[in-house]
């Protein structure tokens, strides 16, 4: 076959892969949206038959042979087609590693998991939940096994996400930027300490929080035309096609309501914003783990808690609660941007937040190494966040229940937040290089600068390339833990 062919048939492929993982997406958009708690099992199970289909899809004898084939090509005729080959591969190669079966249960749990996860929140029963987590870690150390027999089970778990980091490095990373965290916490503490923030406590109808997050994104100039937003206790994005991104947010209460949108907006940029040329070859909706995380932190944090962005959204928000109109914009920052040591990681400040990132990861790598069981990971947790943070839950809910990742099969996810505040913070310093009146314009309401240097620098290649790869292609450098630190030290020092 010759390589035009080879390429061509890769390209149909994998945009059909992608068509089975679109439906895959739709259920789960469901499953959290509007499907009944009676119909969650059925739904499990359609979910499971189309992990089987895509699993015989993928391992047919004839992508077998054009995975044989892509061995022998030396050089590609375009980033494009090395992309295609190397997302086939990738797939291929899980696929063969991993039986179908594992795959269908491994599904199944995260179903019955996220079910019960919502419950045993709600009802404040660690105990319950934890033959969810048993479950869950026994079905990920199998598939890790399955993928490689003779390396770390956690290893392997991280680098399904975080392709290319090995446990060592991301250890240096984390240390790196806890360092930083601790250090600017010390020397803000008592002065942070002293600020009013009971000036954020506003008690607002459900219909009036909707009407601002709205507003805000409307802000970020976000397309109506590719989106849809919902409602989710735990925020999440569902990226069900290269024009239909699935943003959530949580009404609960307004200024996580506003920076979870913001949050999730972030992911819907990266998957609705692959160039044509990228939808063609189906490589939209960006790269998981730490590069899609820099996304939505870079929305949430670099825009969305950004002194320019509430210079336009402040009167707008003093419009819609009237007690704002009395309150200085100077004094909402300050009380906004506050840094508290707290429990909850949704409701974390954006310094705090490092840490209860790195708790998880621990914890994680912890069980892995056989250090701790489901019976005792809550009392590290507990423990963690008093060494960490100085404050320790009073119960599950506001300690070890309050992510649904473990319930829903995210094990091995949580380093991709840490790394996503290192990615985000490094295409800040270039975005200011190449464009140094982007925030001057997002103050006057206007954020195309910094949409349009994501897009052309980010967003436009999809998942042509590794995190890695992409960072140096947008950035000119790898990756650099100091822009974090630059970052926070410039903005609370």
């Amino acid at each position: 076959m010759r390589y035009q062919e080879q390429m061509e048939l890769a390209r149909d492929i994998v945009v059909k892969l992608r068509y089975l993982e679109s439906m895959d997406n739709i259920i789960y958009y469901d499953r959290w949206n509007a499907c009944p708690k009676n119909a969650f099992d059925y739904e499990g199970r359609v979910n499971a038959y189309l992990t089987e289909l895509k699993h015989e899809k993928t391992v047919s004898p004839q992508v077998k042979e054009l995975v044989e084939a892509f061995q022998d090509i030396e050089q590609y005729e375009s980033d494009l087609d090395k992309g295609v080959a190397d997302y086939l591969t990738a797939r291929y190669t899980e696929a063969v590693q991993i039986p179908a079966g594992l795959k269908a249960e491994l599904n199944q749990a995260n179903a019955e998991g996220q079910l019960i996860w919502e419950k045993c929140y709600r009802e404040n029963d660690f105990e319950s939940f934890k033959p969810v987590l048993a479950r869950q870690f026994n079905i990920q150390k199998r598939i890790a096994e399955a993928i490689n027999p003779g390396e770390d089970p956690y290893q392997v778990l991280v680098n399904r996400f975080d392709k290319g980091y090995r446990l060592e490095e991301i250890d240096s990373i984390l240390e790196e930027m806890k360092k930083s965290v601790v250090e600017i916490l010390g020397e803000i503490r008592e002065k942070h300490e002293k600020i009013d923030d009971s000036i954020l406590t506003c008690d607002l109808d459900k219909e009036t929080i909707m009407r601002l997050v709205y507003k805000a994104q409307r802000l970020l100039q976000f397309d109506e035309d590719q989106s849809t937003v919902f409602e989710m206790h735990h925020p999440v994005c569902d990226c069900v096609g290269p024009k239909d991104s699935r943003p959530s947010t949580n009404y609960s209460e307004l200024f996580h309501a506003i920076l979870a949108i913001l949050h999730e907006s972030g992911h819907g940029f990266y998957n609705y914003n692959g160039s044509d040329a990228v939808v063609e070859y189906g490589l939209w909706g960006g790269i998981e783990g730490a590069m899609h995380e820099s996304q939505s932190r870079f929305y949430e944090n670099h825009v969305g808690r950004s002194r320019e962005f509430w210079k336009n959204f402040y009167p707008i928000l003093q419009q819609e609660v009237p007690k704002y109109r009395e309150i200085p914009l100077e004094d909402f920052l300050k009380a906004f941007n506050k840094v508290t040591p707290g429990l909850i990681r949704l409701q974390s400040d954006e310094l705090m937040n490092t840490l209860h990132i790195i708790i998880r990861y621990e914890l994680e790598k912890e069980y892995f190494e056989g250090k701790l069981t489901v019976d005792t990971i809550e009392e590290s947790w507990n423990a963690k966040y008093q060494e960490y943070l100085g404050v320790t839950p009073s119960n599950s809910r506001e300690g070890i229940l309050q992510d649904v990742h473990w319930a829903s099969g995210y094990i091995g996810y949580f380093q991709g937040y840490a790394l996503g505040d290192a990615y985000a913070s490094q295409f800040r310093h270039k975005l200011e290089e190449d464009r140094p009146d982007a925030y001057q314009c997002l103050e006057q309401g206007d954020i195309s600068a910094i949409n349009g240097w994501l897009k052309e620098h980010i967003h436009q290649y999809g998942q042509t390339y590794s995190a890695k790869e992409m960072l140096k292609k947008a950035t000119g450098e790898d990756l650099r833990v100091a822009y974090y630190t630059e970052y926070l030290r410039k903005k609370f020092l």
